[in-house]
């Protein structure tokens, strides 16, 4: 890492000065020891750049400490502060907030003497927007790679698959206390769903997750740039050619597909939340499906819904049994065996995440409803 070697070896040695002296050494973020999980840019003589939360950097060390250097390219506050999870054996050992230089920073300290796995999470998404990998410091040195997982899973879907606000838990008695806005530092991907059922199966995860997109119609009624149009993007709202993403490069044996929510949040005149027309909602659905499985031929493709919508909101609307039916009459009309439809429950009740989203505990119930629904199809 002979171009960071300055700023890097100088915060390690602030860094580690007040521990017992063990040897730092530097690894640059190309180095061919390190494995990556995820939609990324290599870019030349920058390391990987992407954005999409649970994108992970993964390597075997015989190390007693792990630091990290990131630049995080979000512009910063509240809402566009990205953080990273650092995992030790599995486990999560550290939480780091990146800042927008190049900087070495303070990652798993204090770990037992020996070999271990470390992963490098991304636990926030698009919305705190996109980070560069620059490389890490061990104490200790990098050994030759694990063997990656050989189950893959994707999933697909909007802020619920990202992991929004799934590290608060806020009560609701007069049913306004969860607007809160956007917070990055509440935001998990560790704890959302498809990383804990990657954990359940130990499986490689992408999650490809955007808000604000739906899947026929997006929250202002616009009906272009849907999720479908963004899909094969590395960063969710650039289209340039260089940014495209090779769908060969990661094909997963199951998709879990989470769409439609959005298109149901298209608001009246009272700005009453309305239902898409059932036809053209299962008609662009059916061509993201379709979609789907000429890049994936032999993919497992599960349609959910769930958990975020009722039949109580919007009252008398019935929101909640329409997104059934139209995502059911979907499946059934394709008529592809490797299709499949399955409902979570909704959240009835207290505590929820920010702005009424699931909580990491609905995220746990989740997973564990997906893996119960996966294992015999699959034999997993």
């Amino acid at each position: 890492m002979n171009r960071f070697h300055g700023v890097l070896l100088l915060s390690a040695l602030v860094l580690v000065s007040c521990l017992p002296f063990e040897a730092w050494n530097e690894y640059s973020a190309m180095d061919p020891k390190l494995q990556f999980i995820g939609r990324m840019q290599l870019v030349e003589d920058e390391g990987p750049r992407y954005t999409y939360p649970g994108t992970t950097v993964r390597f075997r060390c015989d190390c007693t400490g792990v630091d990290v250097a990131f630049a995080d390219e979000g512009s910063g506050g509240d809402k566009r502060t990205n953080f990273v999870n650092v995992l030790v054996d599995g486990k999560h050992a550290a939480t780091v907030q990146l800042q927008q230089d190049a900087t070495l920073l303070k990652g798993a300290r204090g770990l037992s003497k020996g070999e271990h796995t470390i992963e490098i999470v991304k636990r926030t998404g698009p919305y705190a927007g996109t980070i560069r990998f620059v490389g890490i410091a061990l104490q200790g040195v990098l050994l030759e790679p694990p063997p990656l997982p050989e189950r893959r899973i994707e999933v697909i879907g909007d802020s619920v698959a990202c992991g929004y606000g799934n590290e608060m838990r806020i009560l609701a008695p007069t049913n306004t206390e969860p607007n809160t806005g956007y917070h990055a530092k509440n935001e998990d991907n560790s704890k959302a769903y498809g990383a804990l059922l990657g954990r359940q199966f130990d499986a490689q995860v992408v999650t490809t997750c955007m808000s604000n997109r739906g899947v026929q119609r997006n929250p202002d009624g616009s009906t272009e740039n849907t999720f479908s149009d963004h899909y094969t993007r590395i960063y969710p709202d650039n289209d340039r050619p260089d940014a495209i993403w090779n769908t060969q490069n990661y094909v997963p044996d199951v998709i879990i597909s989470n769409l439609g929510t959005t298109d149901f949040s298209v608001p009246d005149e009272n700005k009453t939340p309305t239902a898409p027309d059932p036809e053209l909602f299962k008609a662009a659905y059916t061509r993201f499906i379709q979609k789907l499985r000429a890049y994936y031929p032999s993919a497992q493709i599960i349609c959910t819904v769930g958990p975020t919508m009722n039949n109580y909101y919007p009252k008398d609307r019935q929101h909640w049994t329409l997104i059934q039916q139209y995502v059911k009459d979907m499946v059934e009309t394709l008529g592809d065996p490797n299709v499949f439809f399955m409902a979570h429950g909704p959240i009835t009740s207290d505590p929820y995440g920010e702005d009424w989203h699931p909580t990491a505990e609905v995220h746990q119930r989740m997973a564990e409803e997906l893996g119960a629904f996966i294992a015999p199809k699959l034999g997993w």
